[in-house]
């Protein structure tokens, strides 16, 4: 009976520790501009997740905090690997009269919004990781 407990707590366990069973890395994190949380009312942006053998995307919304959780479809997590990432966020401004449409004007450097150009990636691990990302207007 001891043995029956012991294999119990321990599939718990890795239950807890490992998700649901997906596969997926649960990933989240916080981007920063020029040393400032991204967020806000009326700012838009996404932190995209490119694995570099090909594979689904991981998307992820900022919030109004300037953090961020990625997912894969209608599935929270990505699949643990290596990749390219891509930032983009924008400033919406409300539409002028009711037959216009909203106007979305970039604030994070475009070179973000690539991720074979962005210079930004990360290496993510089975389980909880958090990977913050802080982007500059600056030139290198």
């Amino acid at each position: 009976m001891g043995a029956i407990r012991v294999l119990a707590l321990g599939i718990c366990t890795t239950v807890v520790f490992t998700g649901c069973g997906n596969g997926l890395a649960d990933v989240n994190g916080a981007v920063t501009l020029n040393g400032q949380p991204v967020g806000g009312a009326g700012i838009y942006g996404t932190v995209t997740f490119s694995q570099e053998s090909g594979g689904a995307l991981g998307v992820g919304t900022i919030d109004e905090s300037g953090r961020y959780k990625l997912e894969t479809g209608s599935r929270k997590g990505i699949e643990p690997g290596v990749y390219k990432v891509a930032v983009s966020i924008n400033k919406v401004e409300p539409p002028v009269n009711r037959d216009a449409m909203p106007k979305a004007t970039p604030i994070s450097p475009q070179k973000y919004a690539n991720a074979a150009q962005s210079g930004l990636s990360a290496d993510v691990k089975p389980g909880r990781n958090s990977i913050d990302f802080a982007l500059s207007s600056k030139g290198p």
